[in-house]
C-alpha cells in the first residue's frame, strides 16, 4: 500500500513541536483547519488533517480522513463531531506516524475515504528523557515554549511487567495581526472596502455619519469617495491566538501467561486557545433629542425603547449602526479536554493465531467562554436610548460605567462527545501455500456514540455571537461491524489482498465495502502495486443534530433587491445593504424539522496504481496514481453560490417580513438586529442548512524519492523528497449542479494546491547532524479572480549535537530566509492579506532544544 512513514526523531531534528506541524510535511494533506481558524470562529481551537483536501471547498471539518492512535479510534472534537483534534495527540510519546494515502473503509469503516493517519506510540520504553524547547521570532510575538518528560521501566518477558508515561506541555504567545505588515490591514488594493467592516466606527444613524469626512481616528477610515467611514477590523485581530496544549499518557502491561498479557492505557489532553477580534457590531434605536443624537441627522419613527411590542408608541428617532469599541475587543476562550481509557488483552492461540481485544471509553468536552468585549444587548439599547452611551465619539464617565456594567463574562456553549467501544481481532494462517502463508484477519467492533451541544441562555443577550439559546441538541447511536482481510500469495512474485467490511448503524442501516489490492514484485528492483475499493462516511451525530445557529457570511455582498449592481436604490442606506456581511442560518435536519434520514451517507470509489523502483540499494523512487470519487457530499451550500445567482436561490433569502409570519423557523423578527430597520425589508438571513450536495472527483500523482550515501570519512548524506500533484479536482455545489474545476485555484472556501512537495537533505557524522528542509506549495488563482497567489516555500536549517552521553542539543532557524506569506484577497477567514491556514506569519524563528536521556 502507498504508506508514508514519519519518524518523530526526524521531526524533532527539524524543530517541530506538535503533530499538526508534523502532518504539514505530508504533501497529500491539504488541511484548512488550524489554530488560525479559531480567530472569530467557533472551532474549539482544533487542528485537523485532510488527505486529498476532500473538504476544502465546503469549509467543513476534515471528516474524510480517519485518525487512529495505535490502530484505534479517538473521539472526534465535540463542537462538530467530524474529526480528531490533532492537539489531543501526545507527541512526546509518539514513535512514528503512518499515513495510508489510500481509501480504507473496507478495514476501518466510516471516515477513511481519503486515507488513514495512524499515530504509533513508543513500545516498551526503558529509559527516561526530559526535554525543553524554546522558539522565538526575530520580529517578536508568537513565542513557543515546550516541556516534555517521558519514561518507562520493565520488560514483559523478563520482568513480567512494563510501565511508561509521558507528559507534554506546549505554550504559544499570541501574535497580533497589526504586528505583521502583510496582515495588519484590510485595505488590500488601495480600496477601503476590500475587507473592512460595513459597520462603521464611530457609527452612523440611518446612513448619516457625523464623523465624515475625516472619520475621527484609526481604525476608522473613509472610503475612496469619502461617502462613508469604514472600520478596519483586521488591525484588531489576532494572527495567531494564544494557545496551550497539555497531554499526558500512562500505559502499563502485565504478563499473564507465556503468550498472554493484559494492558491498560489512559490518555488525557487539554487544548486551550484565547483569541481577540474587533469590537462587536450593534444595531440600536436612538431617540431624537437625546444627548448624543446628531443635530443634522434625519429622523424617522421608531418604537419607544425598541421593544417591538404592539401598542408601544412610535417616537422620532433613528437606527444607529455602530461598533461597540468602548466595550473593548471581543475576547473568547475555547477549552477542549479529551481522554481515552482502555483495557487490552492479547495473546497467542496455538502456533499460528493471535488474538487482540479491547474495551474502553473515549470522550471529549469543549467549552467556549466570553472574557471581554461582550455586553448585554438590552442594557446597551437602554443606555443608548436614554442618552448615556455615545455611539459617535468619546464616552462620559457615566456612559463608560454603563458599558462596563453591561459586560458579560462566562461560558456560552458546551459540547460533549463520548464513544464506548469494544473490539476483537483474530489473525493467523489459514494454510501454507507454495508461495507463502494464506493469511487471514477477522475482526468485530462495537461502538455506542453520544453527542450533545448546549447553548447557554446568556447567549440571547449577545447577538454578535450568532448563537441560538434554544438550539440545544443531542443524539446517540450504536455502530456494529465485522470485517475480514485475506492475504493470498498467488505466486512468489504476486500477492493479492481481499478485504471487506460490513457496518450497521442504528440510525442509517447497513453498508458493505470491499477492497482489492495487488502487489507484484516484477524483478528484485521493480515493484508494482494497486488497489480498488469503495468507501463511505455516515453522517455524524453533529451533522444530524446540529443546533440552529446564526453567524455571518465570510465575504461581503450586495443585497440583490436593495443594492443591485453595487448601487443602493432610493430609500435604502448603502451602509446597510451594499458590501455587507449578512446573517447565515445553519442547522441539521433534527433542529430543522426534517426527517433524520434526509441526510444520506457519503459514498466513494477509490483507485490507485503505483510503481516502486530500487535500481541500487541506496536509492528508491516511487510513483502512485490515484483517483477518488465521492457522492452525496454532506455540507452546506456555499454562500458564494447564493449571491452569484440570487434568482436561482431566491428561496435561500429569508427577509424580515417572512419572520413575522413564522417562515417555518424558530427565530422571531425581534431577535435579529438587522430587522430593526423597518423602512425596508432587509435580509434576515441566508439559509444554508446541512444537506446532501453533489459529487466530488479528484485524481493525481504522488512522487517519492529516497537516497542515502554509504558512510564516508566526512560523514553520510541522505536525501528525501515527497510530492503530490493534483491533476483534477472537480466538484458540484449541489446535486445535479455544474462541475467546478478547483485544482490550482481558490474554490469557494479554500484553495486546492496543484503541487506540494517536502524536500530534506541530512548530513551526519559522529555526534553531529545537520538538516536542511524545504516545504513548497504552488501558486493558485485567488478568490478574487484578478489576483494570482504566488508560490510559497519555507526553508528550515537545524543542527544537532549529541557529544555527551545522554545529552542532545539542537539549534537552528525555521523559515531561514524570512519569507512572508504571499498576498491573497481571500475572504473566508477573519484575517486578511494572507491565508493563515497554509502559511506561517511568524517569519524567521530561532529554535533551541535540549534533551537529556537517563
Amino acid at each position: 500500500m502507498p504508506v508514508t512513514v514519519i519518524r518523530i526523531d526526524d521531526l524533532t531534528r527539524q524543530g517541530i513541536t506538535q503533530i499538526e506541524q508534523a502532518l504539514a510535511w505530508v504533501t497529500a494533506n491539504q488541511s484548512h483547519m488550524g489554530i488560525g481558524n479559531a480567530v472569530g470562529a467557533v472551532t474549539g481551537g482544533k487542528a485537523e488533517v485532510d488527505l486529498r483536501g476532500l473538504n476544502a471547498p465546503f469549509a467543513t471539518s476534515a471528516n474524510k480522513t480517519l485518525v487512529l492512535l495505535n490502530g484505534r479510534r479517538l473521539v472526534n472534537h465535540p463542537f462538530d463531531g467530524a474529526a480528531v483534534d490533532l492537539y489531543a495527540l501526545p507527541m512526546a510519546a509518539v514513535d512514528r506516524i503512518e499515513i495510508l494515502r489510500d481509501g480504507a473503509s473496507a478495514i476501518y469503516g466510516s471516515d477513511a475515504i481519503g486515507g488513514v493517519v495512524n499515530v504509533i506510540l513508543k513500545r516498551e520504553q526503558r529509559y527516561s528523557q526530559i526535554s525543553v524547547d524554546t522558539q522565538g521570532s526575530e520580529q517578536g510575538g508568537g513565542a513557543v515554549r515546550r516541556f516534555s518528560l517521558v519514561g518507562g521501566a520493565g520488560v514483559p518477558d523478563a520482568d513480567g511487567f512494563h510501565v511508561q508515561g509521558a507528559l507534554d506541555v506546549r505554550r504559544q504567545n499570541r501574535l497580533a495581526a497589526r504586528d505583521r505588515p502583510f496582515a495588519s490591514t484590510g485595505v488590500l488594493r488601495g480600496n477601503s472596502v476590500d475587507w473592512t467592516s460595513g459597520t462603521s466606527f464611530p457609527g452612523d444613524l440611518d446612513g448619516f455619519e457625523p464623523s465624515l469626512p475625516t472619520c475621527d481616528k484609526s481604525p476608522s477610515l473613509p472610503n475612496d469617495d469619502a461617502s462613508a467611514c469604514r472600520y478596519d477590523i483586521v488591525s484588531d485581530l489576532d494572527a495567531i491566538p494564544a494557545n496551550e496544549q497539555r497531554t499526558a499518557l500512562l500505559r502499563a502491561e502485565l504478563k499473564l501467561l507465556d503468550e498472554w498479557s493484559l494492558g491498560a492505557e489512559y490518555l488525557w489532553a487539554r487544548n486551550q486557545e484565547t483569541s481577540l477580534i474587533a469590537a462587536a457590531p450593534a444595531y440600536h434605536c436612538m431617540r431624537a433629542g437625546s444627548a448624543f443624537f446628531p443635530l443634522e441627522a434625519p429622523t424617522q419613527l421608531v418604537p419607544e425603547l425598541c421593544s417591538g411590542a404592539e401598542g408601544v408608541p412610535m417616537v422620532p428617532g433613528g437606527l444607529v449602526d455602530w461598533r461597540e469599541v468602548p466595550a473593548g475587543k471581543r475576547k473568547r476562550q475555547n477549552t477542549s479536554i479529551a481522554n481515552r481509557a482502555l483495557l487490552e488483552l492479547k495473546g497467542a492461540l496455538g502456533q499460528n493465531w493471535d488474538l487482540r481485544s479491547a474495551v474502553g471509553r473515549s470522550q471529549g468536552r469543549s467549552t467556549e467562554r466570553v472574557l471581554a468585549g461582550y455586553v448585554d444587548d438590552a442594557s446597551m439599547q437602554l443606555a443608548v436610548w436614554n442618552g448615556l452611551v455615545n455611539p459617535f465619539g468619546p464616552q462620559t464617565a457615566e456612559g463608560q460605567a454603563a458599558i462596563d456594567a453591561a459586560q458579560i463574562v462566562g461560558p456560552v456553549q458546551i459540547g460533549r462527545s463520548r464513544s464506548d467501544f469494544a473490539d476483537l481481532q483474530l489473525r493467523g494462517e489459514l494454510a501454507h501455500l507454495d508461495a507463502g502463508p494464506l493469511a487471514l484477519v477477522i475482526g468485530l467492533e462495537h461502538r455506542d456514540e453520544r453527542s450533545s451541544f448546549d447553548t447557554l441562555d446568556v447567549t440571547a443577550s449577545l447577538p454578535s455571537l450568532g448563537l441560538d439559546p434554544s438550539g440545544d441538541a443531542s443524539g446517540s447511536r450504536r455502530v456494529d461491524a465485522i470485517y475480514g482481510e485475506i492475504g493470498w500469495p498467488v505466486t512468489r512474485a504476486l500477492e493479492m489482498t481481499v478485504a471487506a467490511r460490513l457496518d450497521h448503524y442504528s440510525d442509517f442501516g447497513s453498508t458493505l465495502n470491499p477492497k482489492l489490492a495487488m502487489r507484484l514484485q516484477a524483478t528484485p528492483e521493480i515493484l508494482f502495486r494497486g488497489s480498488v475499493g469503495s468507501g463511505f462516511r455516515a453522517p455524524n451525530l453533529y451533522d444530524i443534530h446540529r443546533p440552529q445557529s446564526f453567524g455571518f457570511t465570510f465575504g461581503s455582498y450586495d443585497d440583490p433587491r436593495y443594492c443591485p449592481g453595487g448601487e443602493a436604490v432610493d430609500g435604502a442606506n448603502a451602509g446597510a445593504v451594499c458590501a455587507q456581511q449578512f446573517n447565515v442560518r445553519v442547522a441539521g435536519p433534527a433542529a430543522d424539522g426534517r426527517s433524520l434520514d434526509s441526510l444520506r451517507p457519503e459514498k466513494s470509489k477509490n483507485l490507485s496504481l503505483g510503481i516502486l523502483v530500487e535500481p541500487v540499494r541506496s536509492l528508491s523512487v516511487g510513483l502512485d496514481l490515484w483517483t477518488i470519487r465521492v457522492r452525496n457530499l454532506i455540507g452546506g451550500l456555499p454562500e458564494q453560490a447564493v449571491f452569484d445567482d440570487p434568482a436561482k436561490y431566491a428561496a435561500r433569502y429569508v427577509r424580515c417580513s417572512q419572520l413575522e409570519a413564522g417562515g417555518g423557523t424558530t427565530v422571531s423578527r425581534e431577535q435579529l438586529d438587522t430587522c430593526l430597520n423597518t423602512s425596508i425589508d432587509p435580509i434576515a438571513y441566508i439559509d444554508l442548512p446541512t444537506e446532501n450536495l453533489g459529487t466530488l472527483q479528484t485524481s493525481g500523482l504522488d512522487v517519492s524519492m529516497a537516497w542515502q550515501d554509504v558512510q564516508q570519512a566526512w560523514g553520510r548524506i541522505s536525501i528525501g523528497l515527497d510530492g503530490t500533484y493534483v491533476h483534477s479536482y472537480r466538484y458540484q455545489r449541489e446535486r445535479n449542479g455544474s462541475h467546478i474545476e478547483a485544482a490550482g485555484r481558490y474554490a469557494d472556501n479554500a484553495p486546492i494546491f496543484r503541487w506540494q512537495h517536502a524536500f530534506a537533505v541530512n548530513w551526519s557524522l559522529d555526534a553531529w547532524s545537520v538538516t536542511l528542509a524545504q516545504r513548497f506549495k504552488s501558486g493558485y488563482a485567488d478568490q478574487a479572480p484578478e489576483n494570482h497567489v504566488s508560490s510559497y516555500a519555507l526553508h528550515d536549517l537545524m543542527a544537532q549535537w549529541s557529544g555527551i552521553r545522554g545529552l542532545t542539543l539542537s539549534a537552528g532557524l525555521r523559515n531561514l530566509f524570512d519569507r512572508d506569506p504571499p498576498q491573497t484577497l481571500q475572504l473566508s477567514l477573519f484575517q486578511a492579506g494572507y491565508d493563515p491556514r497554509f502559511t506561517d506569519p511568524l517569519g524567521r524563528v530561532l529554535a533551541l532544544r535540549a534533551a537529556y536521556r537517563f
